[in-house]
């Protein structure tokens, strides 16, 4: 058992409550993932769109903030975070920064934020985006998080062992649950700008073994000096390593770790 393992359980029999370690399903969850750790995502949304809103109908604009980017013609995320299953392949690369467009008075007023490229173990891609606009009446028709706006086809799976991926001029086809966002303006199916999208790889997170609890060298032992029989001390199992330690104090029972003579 690991210095700082003991430390907490040592502490916890003391209070005469109970430590919990991390426990092999959650170790496990968070093992053979390959972190994200740098990106971008360049999309125009829709040129004929942006001429519409710059235009002299609805004589309106658009503003970048928290992160997002504009340079004529596409709108720019970075960097990106996430994680890709390097078995899979599946995963999602998130990034945060909204574009706001506003037009004819304030009456168009549509927000996109914090896109997410999902991509499932056959390839295939989703773009997810909170969303948030008006109809034509300038009262909020959507406003939702991380829903599905466009559909990017089969452009997977992501192959994470030369440590980056890069997709050029994907094609982008608005989605039903995406029309709304628009003011339902496109129907779904309608094919928006094409996006790419960049990103790094770090080291996959390797399964921690199981280590051997044959190999620890301390036991419980009775708070009174006594050499304590066992059967006598309300011990549950201790999984060593990723395993979860649970320890139950009992009234007025003391219990800790002796260093076992050589």
């Amino acid at each position: 058992m690991t210095f700082v393992a003991r430390t907490v359980l040592v502490a916890a029999v003391a209070a005469g409550g109970f430590a919990v370690l991390p426990t092999a399903a959650s170790a496990e969850a968070d093992a053979g993932q390959c972190e994200i750790t740098g990106g971008s995502l360049s999309w125009g949304v829709k040129e004929s769109f942006r001429a519409y809103i710059s235009g002299t109908i609805a004589n309106g604009g658009w503003e970048v903030s928290d992160g997002a980017s504009y340079e004529t013609p596409t709108f720019t995320w970075s960097p990106a975070t996430g994680s890709i299953d390097p078995e899979t392949g599946a995963g999602s690369v998130s990034f945060t920064g909204s574009v706001r467009f506003t037009g004819h008075d304030g009456i168009l007023d549509m927000t996109l934020a914090n896109p997410t490229v999902e991509f499932s173990e056959d390839g295939h891609a989703t773009l997810l985006l909170d969303t948030r606009g008006t109809d034509t009446s300038g009262n909020v028709a959507v406003d939702v998080t991380q829903e599905s706006v466009a559909d990017l086809g089969t452009i997977g799976p992501v192959d994470v062992a030369s440590g980056s991926a890069a997709f050029t001029d994907v094609p982008v086809a608005l989605s039903a649950t995406g029309a709304p966002a628009f003011a339902d303006f496109y129907q779904p199916g309608e094919a928006l700008d094409p996006l790419t999208l960049t990103f790094e790889t770090g080291p996959c997170e390797d399964e921690e073994p199981l280590a051997d609890p044959a190999a620890d060298d301390t036991e419980p032992v009775a708070a009174d000096g006594e050499d304590g029989d066992s059967s006598s001390t309300p011990w549950l199992p201790i999984g060593l390593g990723v395993g979860a330690v649970v320890v139950a104090g009992g009234a007025g029972t003391a219990l800790y770790l002796r260093k076992r003579s050589a």
